[in-house]
């Protein structure tokens, strides 16, 4: 893709780090423009190897490329568009060094022009290690600048064919396979805003169910399939459940479960007996009128209620606060 507006920058950024680093490897997926000539330029002064695709890859297959170029022990990964502080490196470095595993940059995001801006999703601590999957599957709060182990990464299967958020596909299976994720002490990674990045042209709810779905596919753990399925209804509401609607399942629904999600009988447009979550039930409000979601456990617990409709839902309860989508990004909910 194109980077000749942005490579300078990002290139630069790591010549002038605290700590130098032993290898770069800048792939090319076929752009058009000269970002080639830009990035040949560097390696008179970088340990840079250059990999031009023959043909295009997208993000996925980009990433893949370089990291198999590399032949360091670790992976610290840089976007054409975006930059390092000169701290950034050594600060990476010393995180890993203290706590070996994940280690997810501070960042700033910058427009381009004016001053950098702390991230929204800049937080002061992390979940607790026993949380950070079932936490991490509700919202990606891992930047896209991030250290780890380059044997733990061929260990996971390294980079997935992913639409949309295959870093994300890659920091679940990295937890997954035990991998703590923590963070330097000061941002250093700076996050470049703009309309036309390759994520902005993909509608954010519906792409990330591909993840979502494809870690449902491989997990039979009964915790994280429940913390899936409550991800994917928050994004596309029962859209995104691998089940279908069954017509034939609502005469069984107990008035006691209809009362707790708030929909009348009459006004069920969607009822399924789910073998992870209980009922899940869609209508409209008894209440309002509007759009309502539930999930009533078998128990008769309610472990989510929501609001609105067409990807556009907002979470009015929710039994395990660990699982809410906060858009935000990064946030800090713990367990005390």
């Amino acid at each position: 893709m194109n980077s000749s507006d942005f490579i300078d920058q990002a290139l630069g950024s790591v010549a002038m780090q605290t700590r130098p680093v032993d290898q770069i490897v800048v792939v090319d997926d076929c752009s058009d423009d000269d970002t080639v000539r830009r990035v040949e330029r560097w390696s008179e002064v970088l340990p840079l190897t250059l990999v031009r695709n023959t043909r295009r890859l997208g993000v996925w297959g980009a990433r893949g490329t370089g990291i198999e170029r590399l032949g360091t022990d670790l992976v610290c990964q840089l976007d054409g568009d975006d930059a390092f502080l000169p701290h950034h490196v050594e600060a990476m470095c010393d995180a890993y060094e203290a706590s070996p595993g994940l280690i997810s940059p501070r960042p700033l995001t910058w427009t381009g022009t004016g001053p950098f801006v702390p991230g929204t999703y800049t937080k002061g601590r992390l979940p607790l290690p026993g949380d950070q999957l079932v936490q991490l599957l509700a919202q990606n709060y891992v930047v896209v600048g991030a250290l780890y182990s380059r044997a733990l990464y061929d260990k996971v299967g390294g980079f997935r064919k992913i639409a949309y958020g295959e870093e994300w596909d890659l920091w679940l299976r990295l937890v997954a396979a035990g991998a703590v994720v923590s963070k330097p002490a000061d941002p250093s990674y700076v996050y470049r805003v703009r309309a036309s990045s390759y994520a902005g042209g993909f509608a954010r709810n519906t792409a990330e169910t591909e993840v979502l779905g494809r870690f449902l596919a491989e997990t039979r753990d009964p915790r994280l399939r429940r913390a899936v399925k409550i991800a994917l209804l928050q994004r596309t509401g029962t859209d995104g459940l691998p089940e279908a609607h069954d017509p034939l399942a609502a005469p069984g629904v107990d008035a006691a479960v209809l009362a707790r999600a708030g929909i009348g009988r009459d006004h069920l447009v969607y009822v399924r007996r789910d073998p992870d979550l209980g009922w899940v039930l869609a209508g409209r409000d008894e209440s309002t009128g509007g759009p309502a979601t539930a999930v009533i456990a078998d128990d008769g617990r309610l472990v989510l209620r929501m609001t609105g409709g067409e990807n556009d839902y907002e979470v009015t309860f929710v039994e395990d606060e660990l699982l809410r989508r906060d858009t935000s990004s990064l946030r800090d909910v713990l367990r005390r």
